[in-house]
């Protein structure tokens, strides 16, 4: 039962990475809807997001099965397998996954074809992350990792020869984001053959520590990571005018004054001076 006194509010979460899911795709389906992408829905409440020629959907499954919220997928034509797949788990801000579909939808618009295909291997992306953003590189084979100065990202490598059906799958991945520290953590995987442009854009988009806006009860706020900073929204014109309103109704209620007591005077609650009472003359006279 909520919680009636768990009150809240507009926050900027930063880094970015460390905020909460919205839970609506909107903020990530929207740039491929204005693209002219297809929408379309499942008998589960699924939602799908395909490219006019068909070769790249994009799925948002809060209705999964596999765990995973979001599945972006490449193909040659309608009929062929999936040439890469890459996914993002349910606790991933929708901001990141954002910039990689408004990449997408770019990048589809320009040459539909270096969508599906181009340069990959990731090693342009790990040396730059090496050599000029101060990450460390550690190796336990098969898995070569990349971490963040602050330690709260990790990029995994995969290496040696990978089986496409096991990744297309999900038991094997190529690369793999562990972002957030332990207890707060999501995952993005992707394939092998996921293009280089694409996986700078998700680096770049999940490693970004500009803040996003969220609204957050107490208890919600209590929860976010102690890595992360959350700083109160100034109110909206809309809350302000309600402040307004509510101290206008607390200040127009007129105030009844106390009833006098009892052989007192009615002047008991004035701050007016009494006028001083003149003594009544001495009689002339014995009275008759």
């Amino acid at each position: 039962m909520p919680n009636p006194t768990d009150h809240g509010r507009d926050y900027l979460v930063a880094p970015r990475f460390l905020a909460n899911p919205t839970y609506t795709g909107d903020a990530a389906l929207v740039p491929l809807l204005d693209a002219g992408w297809t929408l379309s829905h499942d008998e589960l409440g699924n939602t799908y997001v395909t490219a006019p020629d068909f070769t790249v959907r994009v799925g948002y499954l809060p209705e999964g099965n596999r765990g995973d919220l979001w599945m972006i997928a490449a193909h040659d034509d309608v009929f062929a397998p999936a040439t890469w797949q890459m996914l993002v788990d349910l606790a991933a801000p929708p901001e990141i996954v954002a910039e990689l579909t408004t990449a997408l939808a770019a990048a589809h618009s320009a040459s539909p074809a270096s969508v599906v295909h181009g340069p990959t291997g990731g090693f342009g992306l790990t040396g730059r992350l090496l050599d000029e953003h101060g990450w460390q590189q550690k190796a336990k084979p098969p898995l070569a990792a990349f971490q963040s100065p602050d330690r709260l990202i990790t990029l995994h490598r995969r290496l040696g020869h990978l089986g496409h059906n096991d990744e297309m799958t999900g038991d094997r991945e190529r690369w793999t984001f562990v972002v957030g520290p332990p207890g707060h953590q999501w995952y993005a995987t992707a394939t092998s053959d996921f293009p280089d442009r694409f996986l700078d854009t998700l680096t770049t988009s999940i490693t970004n520590p500009a803040p996003v806006q969220r609204y957050l009860r107490r208890s919600e706020l209590a929860r976010l990571p102690a890595q992360a900073t959350a700083t109160p929204v100034a109110p909206s014109p809309l809350e302000v005018a309600r402040m307004k309103a509510a101290t206008s109704r607390s200040l127009s209620v007129p105030r009844t004054a106390p009833a006098p007591r009892a052989g007192g005077s009615v002047l008991a609650y004035t701050t007016a001076t009494r006028p001083v009472a003149l003594p009544k003359p001495a009689p002339s006279g014995r009275a008759r």
